[in-house]
This record gives structure tokens, C-alpha cells and sequence, in this order.
């Protein structure tokens, strides 16, 4: 059986791909939208699973949770490129520097979007639980929990979210200035 950390990892260097051919621009936008939506579900999470899903299955918790996700994810990839001004080709950057800076920005939203996917998975006891286990006591998966994006930047689901909050104030600043 294949770790959940691999297929985070792996996942992550897909993105990393996947952030090279697009460019840094393009994931600039990316990362703004999963961080305010990562944002939006952490400080949500109390009236989603609290109160509107309380007696849902824990299934169904996760696929509503999933696919809040999901959605934003989509909807911040289809947005466009920042661009300096018209004809211009990303203020004064080669093509390789584009695609190593979007590449960097592909494996941090790779490892965003996947680690907070597991971290609902998680945080809803493994609703798959055939397909897919928990993760057994001192596995390599197991002690990755404590990298999941939500837990380091929110604390858990239990935490406060102060670090998260931060990210999306710096974020909202960098975009201020970059635009």
C-alpha cells in the first residue's frame, strides 16, 4: 500500500511541472486563491461541520468539505496572468526564470492543495476507511501529519488560525505591490 505522504509529494512535483509551463504570474494568482480559500474554509470550519452538517455522514462531510475546496482550487487556476503592461514579457524576465519561479509556486500549491485534502480526510477519521486507512502509529504518513498546510499554518483544528491569517494579509500586501 502506497504512504499518503508519496502521493502528497508526488503531487507536489506534478504541480511543480504543471507551475513551470505556466509561469510565475499565473501561480502567483493560484496560491492567492487556495490561501484565501484555505482561509475561508478554516475559519468556516465550525458552521460547516458544526452546524450546517452535524448529523451527515462523515462521507458527506468530507465530499462537501472537498469540493468547497475543489471549486476555488478551479476557479483560482482559470484566472489570468499578472501582466506589467501591454506586450510585455513578465518585467524583464527570461523564460527559464519564469518557469523555475512558477515551478517553485507549482510546489507549494501541489503541496497546499493535496496536504489540506488529506487534512480534511483527517480531520473526518478517514471516511474511505477500506480505500483508504489511517495512517499507522510511527509510519512515515504519521509523522507527516504535522506538515499538513492547515495544521502548520492554522494549528490544527483546534488552533486558532493566526498564522494563516498572516499569510493572507502578506498576500494581499505582495499582490498589492506586484500589481
Amino acid at each position: 500500500m502506497i504512504q499518503l505522504v508519496t502521493i502528497m509529494w508526488v503531487m507536489a512535483v506534478f504541480f511543480a511541472i504543471i507551475g513551470f509551463l505556466r509561469g510565475w504570474g499565473r501561480e502567483v494568482i493560484a496560491s492567492a486563491g487556495i490561501i484565501l480559500g484555505l482561509f475561508a474554509l478554516f475559519q468556516f470550519d465550525g458552521l460547516i461541520r458544526g452546524t450546517l452538517l452535524t448529523g451527515a455522514p462523515r462521507e458527506q462531510v468530507y465530499l462537501v468539505q472537498t469540493g468547497i475546496f475543489i471549486a476555488i482550487v478551479f476557479f483560482a487556476y482559470q484566472q489570468r496572468a499578472l501582466q506589467r503592461g501591454a506586450g510585455s514579457t513578465g518585467g524583464g524576465r527570461d523564460n527559464l526564470q519564469e518557469g523555475v519561479l512558477g515551478g517553485l509556486l507549482g510546489f507549494l500549491n501541489g503541496y497546499l492543495i493535496w496536504g489540506s485534502l488529506w487534512y480534511f480526510m483527517d480531520i473526518n477519521e478517514y471516511p474511505f476507511s477500506p480505500y483508504i486507512i489511517a495512517p499507522a502509529p510511527g509510519s512515515p504518513s504519521d509523522q507527516a501529519r504535522n506538515l499538513l498546510p492547515l495544521v502548520i499554518l492554522g494549528g490544527g483544528p483546534g488552533g486558532t488560525g493566526d498564522l494563516l491569517a498572516v499569510a493572507v494579509i502578506v498576500l494581499f500586501l505582495f499582490v498589492l505591490i506586484v500589481i
